[in-house]
Parts: structure tokens; C-alpha cells; sequence
């Protein structure tokens, strides 16, 4: 194993290529497996006009992109290197299969929300279920611990407190830090869906948000989730306008935005982790405190609901009428 890792680290450009070839390859089956999906979604919504994608293998060099870009991140500028974390090397690369994996399935997701404004139980269901068992079989791919404290009393004597028993019961944490991810991930963004339904007084968030959410806490863990919610409201503005912009479209689904943040927060990981301005804030502490998570919490409300505000406007800009 050390002399795979010895090569990849040494000739990570050219890993990256074959790996993003390698994704490319996925992307068509994505293709052909989101066309399935959209055509027997719109069979049984008596809609049965043809899929399109385009002309251009978008999803292709989608997929062969997020590929290249993660071994990239990963293994050129160490995004999953954390002081709390240092997982067998073997499961170094078992944790990079695992995040391809759960990239594969978010341009799944994306597809079909863009096409149909829907997320199928085939992607989500399915992959929720692989999360929760790759965690667990493994106890060794989270890129954060269930629980770290960095406010504990002995911490500048002996670095950052995590309970025993997840050295002990490794595959018991997997289990639990997987299961956290999923409850955290799908439980804020139903509350979510409550407060949306509020604030616009109609639906915004579909139930397949909340199990897609659930898939990338099931991957994830419970701590990304914070950061997800976070970057999405700003994803939301940059693909609404670009979208609005190209396609005159007046609504775009929150599964892509979803979507974009949880892979920004794949490929930046430890620098969101470890952000940290003296005096001031430590993002790693929030996370060990009570106060700080209900500070986080509400941050990510308030975004939530002036991202519903810019939505209810983005909605009231006329667009061409369709001929």
C-alpha cells in the first residue's frame, strides 16, 4: 500500500487524468441511468416527451472534472489532512472511493432536478443505505470524528479531546458518526421545508432535498452539514443567475445547490475545519461547544431565509414569454 501511495503522491497530475477519464466513463452511465429515471418519471406523469441533455456531453465532462479535481485537492494539496483524523492508509483510498462514489450520485441528482424538479428514490434511498454501510464496514473513512473538543481543559497540554471509545469501537463510530450525518442532514432540512412553506406560502424544498441531504450526511458526517448549509444560499445565487441568465428559466430546484456545496466542502475540508482567526473566531471550537453550535444553527436559518426573500424576488423578475 505504501507504494501505491508513494506513486500517486509523486505523479498526482497524471492519477488525476486517468481518474478523470475514469469519470467521464461514469458520466455516460449516469447519462443513460438519469435518462431511464426522467423517462419513466414522465411515462407516469402521462408526459412522455423525450429527455434532452444537449448536444454537449455536459454530464461527461461534469463528472470526469469533479473526478480529476477531487484527487487533485485530496492528494496534491491534502484537503482531508486534520490533525484529529488520521485514518489507516488503506483507508485513505477507501475514503476516496467512497467520496467519488457520493459525487457520482449528486450529478445523478442534479440531472434529474434540473430536467424533471425531481431527485428519485432509486439515487437516494440506494445511497443512503451504501453511506451507512461503508462507514460502518469500514470505521475508518470519516474526515471528521463524531465528536472532537478543542474547549476541553487539557487541550493545550495534550491537543484536542476525543473519547476513547471511538479508538476503541471504530466500527460502532462509523455507525454512529454516519448515522448523525444522515439525521443531521435530513432533519434541518425538513425543518427547512416547514419554514419555506411558511415564508413563501407554497412548497419550496421537495421531500427529495431531505433525502438528498440525508445521502451526503450519510458520507459526510454531521459536521460538513453546517458548512453545506452555509455555502448553499451563495451557490443558489451563482447557478439562479447563471441559470436565469442562459435559460430563462423561473425556478431552478435546490438539489443543485445542495449539490455544489457539498462538493466545495469536499474539496476544502480542512481549510473550513481549521479556519481560525486569533482573538476572534475558531471554527474547530464552535464545534465543541454548545453556545457555538447554536450560533452556527441560527446562521445558517437566517441564510436559509434571506435565500428564501431572494427567491420570492427572483420570482417576480418578468422573463420572455415562451412562443
Amino acid at each position: 500500500m505504501q507504494a501505491i501511495h508513494v506513486f500517486v503522491t509523486q505523479h498526482v497530475w497524471e492519477v488525476a487524468a486517468i481518474i478523470g477519464l475514469m469519470g467521464a466513463t461514469i458520466g455516460y452511465l449516469v447519462r443513460l441511468w438519469s435518462t431511464k429515471l426522467c423517462r419513466r418519471f414522465r411515462e407516469l406523469e402521462d408526459n412522455a416527451q423525450p429527455v434532452s441533455f444537449g448536444r454537449w456531453p455536459w454530464i461527461e465532462l461534469l463528472t470526469a472534472g469533479l473526478f480529476a479535481g477531487y484527487v487533485i485537492s485530496v492528494f496534491q494539496f491534502h484537503a482531508h489532512d486534520c490533525h484529529e483524523v488520521r485514518p489507516d492508509l488503506f483507508w485513505v483510498y477507501g475514503r476516496a472511493i467512497s467520496h467519488l462514489a457520493l459525487i457520482t450520485l449528486l450529478v445523478a441528482a442534479t440531472v434529474t432536478d434540473l430536467l424533471d424538479f425531481i431527485i428519485p428514490d432509486e439515487i437516494t434511498v440506494p445511497g443512503t443505505i451504501l453511506g451507512v454501510l461503508l462507514a460502518t464496514a469500514s470505521g475508518d473513512i470519516q474526515i471528521m470524528h463524531l465528536w472532537v473538543d478543542w474547549n476541553h481543559p487539557l487541550v493545550e497540554i495534550h491537543g484536542q479531546w476525543i473519547p476513547e471509545w471511538i479508538r476503541h469501537h471504530p466500527h460502532w463510530h462509523g455507525l454512529a458518526w454516519s448515522i448523525a450525518g444522515l439525521v443531521g442532514g435530513g432533519g434541518v432540512t425538513w425543518l427547512c421545508r416547514i419554514i419555506s412553506s411558511v415564508v413563501l406560502r407554497q412548497e419550496s424544498l421537495g421531500f427529495g432535498d431531505v433525502t438528498l441531504m440525508a445521502i451526503i450526511g450519510s458520507f459526510l458526517g454531521w459536521q460538513p452539514m453546517a458548512f453545506i448549509f452555509l455555502l448553499a444560499p451563495l451557490c443558489a445565487i451563482l447557478i439562479g443567475v447563471a441559470v436565469r441568465t442562459l435559460t430563462n428559466r423561473p425556478f431552478v430546484p435546490y438539489g443543485p445547490y445542495l449539490s455544489m456545496a457539498a462538493v466545495i466542502v469536499i474539496f476544502s475540508w480542512k481549510w473550513l475545519w481549521q479556519l481560525e482567526i486569533p482573538g476572534v473566531v475558531s471554527i474547530r471550537r464552535l464545534f465543541g461547544d454548545a453556545l457555538g453550535l447554536g450560533i452556527l444553527v441560527g446562521i445558517a436559518v437566517v441564510a436559509f431565509i434571506v435565500l428564501l426573500g431572494i427567491v420570492r424576488l427572483y420570482r417576480l423578475i418578468p422573463g420572455k414569454q415562451s412562443e
